[in-house]
């Protein structure tokens, strides 16, 4: 993909590259640099579904005191 810079320093990210990094109209992106002298470009903010399966628990439910039993329990050490 190619974008032109202008006079200003902007250049227009391509759809096709605004698509797989899922940005919108304000997001921030980031100009990574690697080693080799070239740069990374990564999107700064997460799609939500991203985080999809994130925080699941497979295990016996848990009643809600028995969660906070265990955080206090942990949380004097």
């Amino acid at each position: 993909m190619e974008s032109t810079l202008t006079t200003k320093g902007q250049i227009t990210l391509p759809k096709a590259l605004r698509d797989a990094l899922h940005l919108k109209t304000g997001d921030k992106v980031i100009f990574e640099p690697l080693e080799s002298g070239g740069y990374v470009l990564k999107s700064r903010t997460l799609d939500v579904r991203t985080l999809k399966g994130f925080g699941s628990y497979k295990g016996a439910k848990k009643s809600i005191t028995d969660m906070q039993d265990a955080i206090t329990q942990n949380a004097a050490k």
